[in-house]
C-alpha cells in the first residue's frame, strides 16, 4: 500500500503507487509521488529526499499568485532535473478571482463538481501535465500544488485510473490527505494566508471527504468513460496511453 513520506519541511508527501490494478497487477512504487508546498524544504531534507528517491521530475501545479508565498522554490527543485510549472488554474486571472467565481457556482469548500471544473476549464494545461505523465523518461515524477490534495489529488486521480486502480481505492487515497489538515493549516497561517474563521471552521474546509472524489470520478466517468477517455481527448492515441499503462505497472 502507499506510503507516507516522513518529512519536516512540508506535508503529505507519500508514493502513491503501490496499488492494485484490475488487471491483476499494482502499479509501481518509488515513480509516482505527491506533496504540499516544497517553497520550505532546507538543503540536508532536500538531500535526503533526492539521494532516496531520485525524482526526475517536478510537476508544480500551484497558481503564480501562490508563488508569493515564499520567494523560494524550496531547495529540492534545485536538486531535480527538470521543473514545469503547470498551474492547471488559469495564470493570466488572480487567483482571488477564480476561487470567487467558483465559490459562487459551487458553494465555499471543495466539491467534485468543483474539481470537475479544473478539469475541464485548464484542459489545455492538463493536456500539458499529461504530456508529461506519458514520457517515461520523466520518473520518478513528483507533482504537487500548494496542499497536496487538490489539483495534486485531481492528478493523482487521473493516473490512478488510467493504470485500472478501483474507483473507491483512488477515493480512500485522496481521502488520504486529511491526515495534513493541521500542518496544511499551520502552512498557510505562516505564509500570511490567514484563512477566514476559527481554525475548527477553517480546517473542516480542508478535509478531503471521499465524496468529493467519489462525485469527482462519477463525473469524469459520465462525460467521458473514464481517465483514458479525457486523455484521449485531449488528443492523445492508444500509441501514447498503452505504453506508460505497461511501465506503471508491475
Amino acid at each position: 500500500m502507499p506510503q507516507f513520506i516522513e518529512t519536516h519541511d512540508t506535508f503529505n508527501f507519500r508514493d502513491f503507487g503501490g496499488y492494485a490494478s484490475a488487471t491483476g497487477k499494482e502499479v509501481r512504487s518509488g515513480v509516482l509521488f505527491r506533496a504540499g508546498s516544497l517553497d520550505k524544504i532546507g538543503g540536508m531534507e532536500a538531500k535526503s529526499l533526492q539521494d532516496s528517491l531520485s525524482i526526475q521530475t517536478i510537476i508544480d501545479l500551484r497558481h503564480p499568485d501562490e508563488f508569493k508565498d515564499n520567494p523560494s522554490r524550496g531547495s529540492l527543485v534545485n536538486l531535480v532535473p527538470h521543473r514545469h510549472s503547470l498551474s492547471v488554474i488559469e495564470a493570466s486571472q488572480p487567483l482571488k478571482d477564480h476561487t470567487k467565481s467558483r465559490d459562487i457556482t459551487y458553494g465555499i469548500g471543495q466539491s467534485g463538481p468543483r474539481y470537475f471544473s479544473i478539469l475541464e476549464d485548464g484542459e489545455s494545461i492538463w493536456r500539458e501535465v499529461v504530456q508529461v505523465l506519458l514520457e517515461p523518461e520523466s520518473y520518478p515524477i513528483l507533482a504537487h500544488c500548494t496542499a497536496g490534495k487538490d489539483r495534486t489529488g485531481i492528478t493523482a486521480a487521473l493516473v490512478l485510473d488510467l493504470a485500472g486502480v478501483a474507483a473507491e481505492t483512488i477515493s480512500e487515497d485522496y481521502a488520504m490527505s486529511s491526515a495534513s489538515v493541521d500542518q496544511l493549516y499551520d502552512y498557510i497561517v505562516d505564509v500570511g494566508r490567514r484563512p477566514e474563521g476559527t481554525p475548527e471552521a477553517a480546517k473542516s474546509r480542508m478535509i478531503t471527504k471521499r465524496q468529493y472524489m467519489d462525485d469527482f470520478l462519477s463525473l469524469l466517468y459520465q462525460k467521458y468513460g473514464n481517465a483514458e477517455g479525457y486523455i484521449k481527448n485531449l488528443g492523445f492515441t492508444d500509441s501514447d496511453v498503452c505504453p506508460i499503462r505497461e511501465f506503471l505497472l508491475v
